[in-house]
């Protein structure tokens, strides 16, 4: 493939613009048509391409955002993948797909291989294998437009970048998704937030040599700018001075472990002494009454009996 290299100057409050794109939610960032042959509309490539972008667009909704499908025979075959950025969702990924399988064909019509980034997700599709193949070209660099300024040693700012880049790339190489996002300590302009991310279909090593060539790519492409961009087939790498990625939720504290059973409650009389509690009382003072109750009515019985025998013997008497 001939490599290309893409000079972009690109300001993000105003991207490129397109009509099909201008309401939607996707970011479009840049595509390449390869320019190796073309298709004929009276060929099988067309009707294969439609059902390559179709299947991809509905295997978009995957958990791990990636995803590739080959369909058709010898030269009339077409290869597809698409990518989505690592903290997407399976909902948002399967809709940026969908905008892209719809531009990808109007942008390159009748080639035979293209690739389109979004902000979100990147597709691309060639009449040539391209599963489990590093490709560091064509490449794009695409830069903010605002300068760092003399607010902030630039000198500084570039330290920042690097050792946060490379933060990510070991995060990222050691991930089951290659897709690694942070940002550096610091507040306002000095705080950098970055993402980097390779095709999950290359190897570790291959990924962290893919990205570190774009984090060599950042003086020529973005010296001095507070934002810059870095795309490329397998890889690609993103910083930014504002967050532009979505963040994790914070982790829910721990759970606290059940408090032990709280004591009968005791209290001190003036002596210092402790006094029972109502519950022990209770206890107590339930079977001296009972026994009180019991025997006063064994000496009332008894009365009653020792009366009523006298009252006899005195009848018996008179009579």
């Amino acid at each position: 493939m001939d490599y290309f290299l893409i000079w972009l100057s690109v300001s993000y409050s105003v991207i490129l613009y397109s009509p099909l794109i201008a309401a939607q939610q996707f970011e479009y960032r840049y595509h390449i048509c390869t320019d190796n042959s073309t298709y004929t509309v009276n060929s099988s490539f067309p009707s294969n391409l439609n059902a390559t972008l179709s299947s991809l667009y509905e295997n978009a909704s995957r958990s791990d955002g990636f995803g590739s499908i080959s369909v058709g025979k010898n030269s009339d075959r077409v290869f597809a993948l698409f990518l989505c950025r690592g903290d997407d969702s399976p909902e948002s990924c399967r809709r940026c797909i969908k905008t892209a399988r719809e531009e990808i064909k109007i942008r390159c019509p009748n080639y035979k291989e293209a690739i389109i980034w979004y902000d979100r997700c990147m597709l691309r599709y060639s009449n040539r294998s391209i599963f489990s193949v590093t490709e560091e070209s064509p490449k794009a660099w695409l830069w903010n437009m605002n300068d760092i300024g003399n607010a902030i040693d630039q000198n500084q700012f570039n330290s920042n970048l690097v050792g946060l880049m490379n933060q990510l790339i070991t995060r990222a190489a050691s991930s089951s998704n290659f897709f690694a996002m942070g940002d550096t300590n610091g507040t306002a302009y000095n705080r950098i937030y970055g993402t980097v991310q390779c095709t999950p279909d290359i190897s570790p090593s291959e990924c962290r040599k893919c990205l570190s060539g774009r984090v060599s790519d950042i003086p020529s492409c973005c010296s001095g700018k507070v934002g810059g961009n870095v795309l490329t087939p397998s890889c690609s790498i993103r910083f930014e001075t504002y967050p532009f990625y979505t963040a994790p939720p914070a982790p829910l504290p721990p759970a606290s472990s059940p408090s032990p059973p709280t004591p009968p409650p005791t209290s001190l009389n003036p002596s210092g002494e402790r006094k029972a509690s109502s519950r022990t009382v209770l206890y107590i003072s339930v079977p001296t009454s009972a026994f009180a109750v019991l025997f006063f009515s064994i000496c009332y019985y008894c009365y009653v009996h020792k009366k009523a025998k006298k009252e006899n013997s005195a009848m018996k008497g008179g009579n």
